[in-house]
């Protein structure tokens, strides 16, 4: 691959690309798929793995990796759903999710900075840890029948003719916006780009290694809370089994949309641009109804191999030209 294109074709622009002719295609194949009706519903179909794909990404960009996603997002819904059932006032049963997220993230963090054991080890513990007290706390899946909360799941920005952009969708839009902000204007973005990248060198610059480790990980877990709580909203319900393969899939979508595993690249935009990719997939895949749910995860899968490839390609030196 010469220089020209090493420069053009990274991962995210390949992801635009690819987002771009999957629309054009799919508007061309099926009717109403360009629609505002179908956008609004793909946006909130993807609010749980792309809120949790927002703080899995800060984890990658500073060289981890965290497998608790999935699971701590459904503590937080059961968590919502026990509490709400038991007459805990919806607003403060979510606040006591989102800080239980952020000290369970907070807590492998830690364990991971001062205790030198490997990322996937810690959060692999967080992920059974987390799944085990979601089933012990709530075999069967809990129905949130508060008014208030019933509301919630209802609420939206009108956009005319009966249609609305629901709650989910704007917590994953205000959620990116944020992200994005923290991620390029804060010192734990930065931080964490620079431990990512190379964690000596930003030793020797003076970057403090233990606040950004725990901060990210301390991000992802209210991150992953947050995904739990819009699960609920999306659904009206909490279940211990959900999230199966959430954090999996988060860390393909930060991939796809060209977040580095080996950290220091990345950004959060190009986290969401995979999301949405790999929500348009479905959308179309549901369009199509004669494919099976199957097809999904082989043009998920294909996706990843193809970003990863071409992730390896853009990190090869080219070789210069010998001398005669």
């Amino acid at each position: 691959m010469s220089a020209g294109a090493r420069r053009f074709w990274t991962p995210s622009r390949t992801a635009l690309v690819v987002f771009v002719l999957l629309v054009v295609a799919a508007g061309a194949r099926y009717e109403h798929f360009l629609s505002a009706r179908v956008a609004a519903n793909l946006l909130a179909s993807a609010a749980v793995l792309g809120i949790a794909a927002i703080g899995a990404t800060f984890v990658i960009q500073s060289g981890g990796i965290d497998l608790s996603v999935g699971a701590l997002a459904a503590l937080a819904s059961v968590a919502i759903a026990g509490q709400v059932g038991a007459g805990v006032p919806p607003a403060l049963a979510i606040a006591l999710a989102l800080a239980g997220g952020t000290s369970f993230g907070l807590g492998m963090g830690w364990w991971i900075h001062h205790l030198h054991v490997p990322p996937f080890i810690v959060t692999l513990g967080g992920m059974f840890l987390a799944r085990g007290l979601a089933l012990w706390t709530a075999p069967e899946s809990i129905p949130i029948e508060h008014p208030h909360y019933r509301w919630l799941s209802s609420a939206g920005i009108p956009l005319g003719d009966g249609l609305g952009l629901p709650l989910p969708a704007l917590l994953l839009l205000g959620a990116v916006a944020l992200a994005a902000w923290v991620s390029t204007q804060t010192r734990l973005g930065r931080n964490a780009l620079a431990i990512g990248g190379d964690e000596e060198a930003a030793l020797l610059l003076g970057v403090p290694l233990r606040a950004t480790r725990l901060g990210v990980y301390a991000l992802s877990g209210l991150c992953s809370a947050l995904a739990g709580v819009a699960f609920t909203l999306y659904s009206s319900s909490g279940d211990s089994t959900a999230g199966v393969g959430l954090e999996l899939e988060a860390i393909a979508a930060a991939v796809v949309g060209g977040v580095s595993l080996s950290g220091g690249t990345g950004t959060i935009p190009g986290a969401f641009l995979g999301v949405l990719l790999f929500g348009l997939i479905q959308t179309a895949l549901d369009f199509e109804g004669t494919l099976g749910s199957g097809w999904t995860r082989v043009a998920i899968g294909l996706l990843l191999l193809l970003f990863l490839g071409l992730q390896r390609l853009l990190s090869l030196r080219p070789v210069a030209p010998a001398r005669r």
